[in-house]
């Protein structure tokens, strides 16, 4: 039962144990001492001397109330959050909007986030109880797009329901871009999904653009146009709907540094998986000193995400253009072992280790514990998509 505790731990936990430092703070924040979240992940022999106490707070970081509740419903789909208190917590916004501001309530969401998206049973059960909870599946979902889980059938399922009920175009917009986005990376997307959720797409982005809303849906639409017309071909000369920003959004550069860092980097990444360099080339123009994006950095410390996704985005680029130096040099500057990456939302953060993988292999073939941990990442989201790329 250990290791099937081991292997529940590790799927949810890879990214915060994928380094030492990130092992560290994990075992700090949980309670237990370092060297003993190694030995339960065998990376110190003699799993003898785990102690039931440490058993006890692993399983009640993943959601069960000890050891012993975890041994009994090993392997069942039942649902391991306590729905009685999320009724409660969820009930207090239903009918009121969602909002930015509620920093207290936010906390607590990304907690439970967590939980109900890597959790089939909570998953399940979530969708259930707040079908008609439109904040509360916005919260949740749109708030927390998880590319760990974005290939699998229950996770878009419950963005399609998200999409269905809700009153906002933007969601709609992130909702069905992001499916898509799932379905073609996984290689499990036909012709005529594609066609449905495109077309779906296009007539929400027209509301979206008359309601106040970030770059993200914007660079969501982008991306999916992007994976669109690579596969059936370039969008007609007159079509309503352009590969780059509408007017009314505002033509990229024009934009702030943040709306420029988050779309470029988005949507550049699909373009140079696509292997459509030039136009990623274009969009992303003339970059931002490092000492920009790094002042840029210090004064918006929740966008620094999106700015290391824009330098390995950058750096990819620049490798396949043929400036391997100047790409390897970017790459260096990363630090994809630093605290801060570790500290990434969990929605996300898989995606950025993903790229800089990616990136690492393409740079340094020849570095056996890039290709494995890029076949780890490969294999949890089940982007197949990336092994021909």
């Amino acid at each position: 039962m250990i290791n099937k505790l081991r292997e529940e731990f590790e799927k949810i936990y890879f990214s915060d144990i994928a380094t030492t430092k990130g092992l560290e703070s994990l075992a700090i924040n949980m309670g237990v001492s370092r060297n003993s979240l190694r030995r339960f992940l065998g990376k110190i022999k003699n799993e003898s001397q785990l102690r039931i106490s440490t058993l006890n707070l692993i399983a009640v970081r993943l959601g069960y109330r000890n050891f012993q509740d975890f041994c009994e419903r090993s392997g069942s789909t039942t649902p391991i959050l306590d729905f009685e208190l999320l009724d409660i917590y969820y009930g207090t916004v239903k009918g009121k909007g969602t909002s930015l501001n509620e920093t207290r309530f936010q906390k607590a969401n990304y907690h439970f986030a967590k939980k109900i998206i890597s959790h089939p049973g909570n998953l399940t059960e979530f969708v259930k109880r707040f079908a008609a909870n439109e904040e509360a599946l916005e919260y949740v979902f749109a708030w927390y797009p998880s590319y760990e889980h974005i290939a699998n059938d229950n996770y878009q399922e419950a963005l399609l329901y998200v999409a269905k009920i809700s009153k906002k175009a933007h969601v709609k917009v992130f909702a069905y871009s992001f499916v898509y986005f799932g379905k073609f990376m996984s290689e499990n997307l036909s012709q005529g999904e594609a066609t449905e959720l495109m077309n779906k797409i296009e007539k929400q982005v027209i509301k979206m653009r008359c309601e106040e809303f970030e770059v993200f849906p914007e660079a969501r639409y982008s991306t999916v146009k992007s994976i669109h017309s690579h596969i059936f071909g370039n969008p007609e000369k007159n079509s309503p709907f352009p590969l780059l920003p509408h007017s009314d959004f505002g033509f990229i550069h024009s934009r702030p540094l943040i709306d420029r860092i988050i779309y470029t980097s988005y949507v550049g990444n699909m373009l140079t998986i696509l292997k459509d360099y030039n136009t990623a080339e274009t969009l992303i123009g003339d970059a931002p000193t490092e000492k920009a994006l790094k002042t840029f950095e210090d004064e918006n410390p929740l966008y620094k995400c999106h700015v290391h996704l824009y330098r390995i985005t950058r750096a990819l680029l620049m490798f396949h253009l043929g400036k391997e130096q100047e790409a390897m040099y970017m790459f260096d500057q990363l630090l994809v072992n630093s605290t801060d990456v570790m500290r990434y939302s969990f929605d996300s953060k898989i995606y950025f280790e993903l790229q800089y993988y990616n990136l690492g292999c393409k740079l340094y073939p020849n570095r056996e514990d890039f290709h494995q941990k890029y076949q780890i990442l490969l294999q949890k989201t089940k982007f197949s998509y990336l092994t021909s790329f």
